[in-house]
């Protein structure tokens, strides 16, 4: 027997065991359906034993990593085989000792991850354009999370399916928008369903799908290079997957780092208990992070438990900013500092004569910062200004300069609040709507139209206003694709916009144009501030807002160019027409 015989049956069996572990875990069950599960895993263990044992001995030319996959799952089947014998023949269940399906579940958890990733892994054999590759993983990912919230033991009262939809699109998309209390409404396996959704659509599905490939199969095709070269702004090919790893890994220590901070600043009136703090810390790292804006407190950082609570304020907004600075920022300075380092270790300590390399520091990486640093003073002047007497009135001291830059950044995709968001005077509603609409930078967790779309927009104003023929900064010339990219990003979120605020208005328009404006701004931006009315909207607008969203989060333009150069790729023609001015007042 060769190995690939047992492959498609033992991707087959992956999904079925998954399934059941859904059904499982999400589903109350009753004594009959319990006895079930336990035969149907135990039956499992046999057959994933039987199919591996096949795979590992066949083999023998794998990669290392994926080998070591197929043995611990190996030798997960088969402790489970050997506990039931054991506890078989002194007459005691398995399921008396753990208690529920421990073992069985990881193992079918396992083997969907190894035999799911490779399929996904062959994404890049589809005659799919790039683009609408992106957004149909986003698409993939909404609905399954969408079926994992429609579960019995994911809310306490049930909850149906477009609000379903609403919620997993929020998360996945990084918005924040929230029909249902998060921390009331959702069980804590909701909770978990609802944070990995934020996880994933933060770093991006194909980040996970080509990470978990390239894994197990240690290798990939050349058109998939380049597609995740351009997603991930690889420097160079052969630098897609360690760049891969820095992400994910750079991710893991940030929020692992946040959620130390957060747990140093909550006590027993934010959460009770240390399984209680350590999962609100995780929690809102990991939200914060992404720019999702999620929480478990009903009224958000406004509860009054951690309204004055400036420390955490502190750390989730740093981490809202390092998130939405982009990973292309923040490895162009790691290498700065590096390269930087390494010189002055050459010129202190070694005696060899080395020319010293020059670091540098990219155009798009000044652009981004100086352009967010800019934002983040502009807009924490203007809040700490329009709201001294308002929101900020209750705030004494350092807390009013705290709470101004924390209302600078969370309208930048983040979404949390720390005030009552329909109480801002209108001058701070017009400023949130224009932050909401820039957004993050580009290769960020964030939304929005981006910094660096924003900032070549207006340096292409000031182009205009000084008659220079070229755009020129820091002895660099931006070139015209980059300028016309631009300008389609912002004009087309202005179309998505307009039309988001226009069926709104037709279905809840006794709402008022301004709340429901900036519902619309802040799905597009994917930011999750909102002036009170998301869970009184009506299904047709919510399911407006679930495109916007979801247009938000993988860019109109992107997703137009996906679809239409899938279907009606243009031919560069040999030759150019002459060219004629129109008049243009």
């Amino acid at each position: 027997m060769k190995s690939k015989h047992v492959e498609v049956p033992l991707f087959w069996a992956s999904l079925l065991g998954f399934v059941v572990l859904l059904y499982d875990i999400g589903f109350h069950q009753k004594a009959h359906h319990e006895n079930f599960i336990r035969w149907f895993y135990l039956l499992y263990a046999v057959g994933m034993f039987a199919g591996l044992s096949i795979r590992i001995f066949f083999k023998q030319k794998e990669r290392p990593l994926r080998r070591l996959a197929h043995y611990i799952t190996w030798g997960l089947a088969l402790s489970i085989l050997l506990a039931e014998i054991i506890f078989g023949l002194s007459g005691v269940s398995l399921l008396d000792i753990l208690g529920h399906f421990y073992l069985e579940r990881w193992l079918a958890g396992m083997m969907f991850i190894t035999e799911f990733s490779e399929r996904l892994f062959a994404i890049q054999k589809q005659p799919l354009h790039p683009a609408l590759i992106f957004a149909v993983s986003f698409l993939f990912l909404i609905f399954g999370g969408t079926f994992l919230l429609m579960v019995p033991s994911a809310t306490y009262k049930g909850i149906n399916f477009v609000d379903a939809l609403f919620t997993s699109t929020s998360a996945v998309c990084v918005t924040g928008l929230a029909i249902l209390d998060t921390g009331k409404d959702f069980t804590r396996f909701g909770q978990i369903a609802i944070l990995i959704l934020i996880q994933m659509g933060g770093l991006g599905v194909l980040t996970f799908t080509n990470l978990f490939g390239l894994f197990f199969r240690g290798k990939t095709s050349f058109q998939n290079q380049i597609m995740l070269k351009d997603f991930i702004n690889a420097e160079n090919i052969g630098q897609t997957f360690r760049t891969l790893v820095k992400i994910v890994l750079f991710t893991l220590a940030v929020e692992s780092i946040g959620a130390v901070l957060i747990y140093s600043y909550i006590n027993e009136e934010v959460a009770y208990g240390f399984g209680e703090q350590l999962f609100f810390s995780v929690f809102h790292a990991v939200s914060a992070f992404c720019n999702a804006g999620f929480s478990t407190l009903t009224n958000g950082l406004y509860e009054e438990s951690i309204r004055f609570n400036y420390g955490i304020h502190l750390v989730i907004a740093v981490l809202i900013i390092i998130g939405g600075i982009g990973y292309v920022v923040v490895f162009n300075y790691f290498t700065f500092i590096k390269i930087w380092i390494l010189n002055k270790y050459q010129r202190l300590f070694t005696q060899k004569h080395i020319h010293p390399t020059r670091p540098l520091i990219s155009l798009n990486t000044k652009i981004v910062v100086y352009t967010t640093i800019i934002l983040l003073i502009v807009g924490t002047i203007a809040y700490y200004i329009f709201e001294y007497n308002n929101t900020l009135k209750e705030h004494q001291g350092w807390g009013k300069v705290v709470e101004a830059f924390f209302g600078s950044v969370t309208p930048r995709t983040a979404g949390f609040n720390t005030v009552n968001i329909g109480a801002l005077t209108l001058p701070t509603l017009l400023i949130y709507l224009l932050l909401m609409w820039i957004g993050a930078s580009p290769g960020s967790t964030g939304g929005g139209i981006k910094t660096s779309t924003f900032a070549i927009v207006t340096l292409n104003i000031w182009q205009q206003l000084t008659g220079k023929r070229r755009m020129e900064l820091g002895w660099k010339e931006i070139p015209q694709k980059t300028q016309q990219r631009a300008f389609s990003i912002m004009s087309l979120s202005l179309v998505a916009l307009g039309f988001s605020v226009f069926l709104v208005s037709i279905f809840d328009g006794e709402m008022g144009l301004m709340p429901l404006s900036f519902e619309c701004f802040s799905a597009y931006g994917t930011v999750g501030l909102s002036m009170g009315i998301t869970p009184k909207l009506s299904d047709a607008s919510k399911i407006v807002l679930t495109i916007t969203m979801f247009i938000g989060r993988v860019s109109f333009l992107t997703l137009l160019v996906g679809i239409v150069q899938q279907f009606f790729r243009a031919k560069n023609k040999p030759y150019q027409f002459p060219e004629e001015d129109i008049f243009i007042s």
